[in-house]
């Protein structure tokens, strides 16, 4: 299978992988071919592109570590249970399903591809966050305990924007000094939406109150520096930046991933926590399997298998030929990089 932008989708290409609405319902199911009725409809909604299956991809498969199903049904029950006033700790479950998700296939790094179109940013964002957090709880040892603790704090860390108006987060127009200052308020509002959460740990609140706080003491709301932003904090720093720049957003399209990781790793040290950012590296694929890309040689490829620990270079089918190369391995390419994303 392959990832194709629904601007190159034909009437007739099949469907590899279902593609999801709210709440996780299956808009279009497996298998399918596509109408130029419902291409068009998938566009209207914002998807990006979808999986397909045809001759170019023949047998690339890939492993998803988490499931669409399971980001979008936890981003619907996070939703509600804004939208009622429910208890934040009934989260719970969901975050432990998908540490152990994780946790069975920690050495796979991940692919969180934009599976919605522009529904719910907030709440698929705040799962990606979650996820995110957890891989690199992961990277660092820690316990499953530990895990669901800065999982929670990931899904969490924006729940304060529920006291933000709509106006002001969907607004394409620069914001006004008193709109920003609103914005601003959002990690001291979740903190306190925290406080009679009992079940949620003060690790995980502290999380939320400080994932805008700046390694260097330029973030907000505390303006703290260093070691003095908490480990939870440090680490949503680095996640929640990497999926709001891979995102759209109403203001601007969506950084490529590889950019956002170059800009992350060009801030190490200064905006972030390097070793918080040197763990998130491990984690993420850069060029996900069914990715086409452009190599620098000007051939084109579909990138089969990523390594964690050289995110970069991964192993890259040719599409005229069907030759496999090994951009970490194979020494008669260390000259070969990719350059882009088809």
């Amino acid at each position: 299978m392959r990832f194709l932008s629904i601007e190159k989708v034909i009437p007739g290409t099949k469907l590899a992988k279902p593609i999801y609405g709210a709440h996780g319902l299956v808009l279009v199911r497996e298998n399918f071919e596509l109408t130029d009725g419902i291409i068009c409809r998938l566009k209207e909604l914002g998807y990006p592109g979808v999986y397909i299956e045809d001759e170019i991809s023949e047998d690339i498969v890939f492993n998803d570590v988490i499931n669409d199903k399971i980001r979008l049904e936890t981003a619907f029950r996070l939703e509600e249970m804004l939208r009622n006033n429910e208890s934040l700790d009934k989260i719970t479950p969901f975050v432990s399903e998908i540490v152990e998700c994780i946790i069975e296939n920690q050495d796979v790094v991940i692919n969180l591809n934009k599976l919605c179109g522009h529904h719910e940013y907030t709440f698929i964002h705040s799962v990606n966050v979650g996820i995110l957090s957890v891989c690199i709880g992961v990277k660092m040892d820690y316990n499953r305990k530990e895990l669901i603790e800065l999982g929670t704090s990931g899904i969490l860390h924006d729940i304060g924007k529920k006291y933000v108006s709509l106006e002001i987060l969907d607004k394409e127009e620069k914001l006004t000094k008193e709109e920003f200052d609103e914005i601003l308020k959002h990690p001291e509002n979740g903190y306190a939406m925290l406080s009679d959460c009992y079940d949620i740990s003060s690790t995980s609140k502290v999380g939320v109150l400080q994932h805008h706080e700046r390694f260097d003491g330029s973030g907000y709301p505390r303006g703290l520096k260093g070691k003095k932003i908490s480990t939870f904090g440090r680490i949503l720093a680095v996640t929640d930046t990497y999926d709001a720049m891979t995102s759209d957003r109403c203001y601007r399209k969506a950084f490529e991933p590889s950019e956002a990781l170059e800009y992350l790793l060009g801030a190490g040290s200064i905006r972030y926590d390097y070793n918080m950012v040197n763990n998130f590296t491990k984690c993420i694929a850069v060029y996900p399997v069914g990715t086409c890309v452009t190599l620098s040689d000007g051939t084109e490829g579909i990138v089969m298998h990523n390594y964690s620990d050289c995110i970069l270079r991964p192993v890259v089918r040719i599409i005229q030929n069907k030759q496999i190369i090994d951009l970490k391995n194979d020494s008669s390419y260390l000259n070969v990089c990719i350059t882009g994303v088809i």
